[in-house]
């Protein structure tokens, strides 16, 4: 029973040190995907604002030294996966 307890808190203060339970590691994964599926008409326009809305709300979860850390890496992350799609549909060329 000690050892079940023990692991709860374990698992409650580890969670509250992240914002609800999302890591800036995840939440970036989430919003750099959901960029490119915007920038590439995946979602439509509705969709995408949806999306920014939830982001920023999410966001303000962090700590502000978090929010610099996950703003840079979403840009770095995002153009480099943007720069893979886009030589991955050079290198298929144009389908017809």
């Amino acid at each position: 029973m000690k050892i079940f307890l023990w692991a709860l808190i374990v698992a409650v203060v580890s969670l509250s040190f992240t914002a609800c339970g999302d890591s800036p590691e995840k939440f970036v994964n989430e919003v750099v995907d959901s960029g490119i599926k915007c920038e590439t008409h995946e979602y439509d326009k509705a969709k995408c604002d949806e999306l920014a809305v939830e982001f920023r709300a999410r966001n303000h979860n962090f700590s502000e030294d978090e929010q610099r850390r996950i703003q840079k890496q979403v840009v770095e992350k995002f153009f480099i996966e943007l720069k893979k799609l886009n030589d991955k549909n050079a290198k298929e060329g144009p389908t017809l």
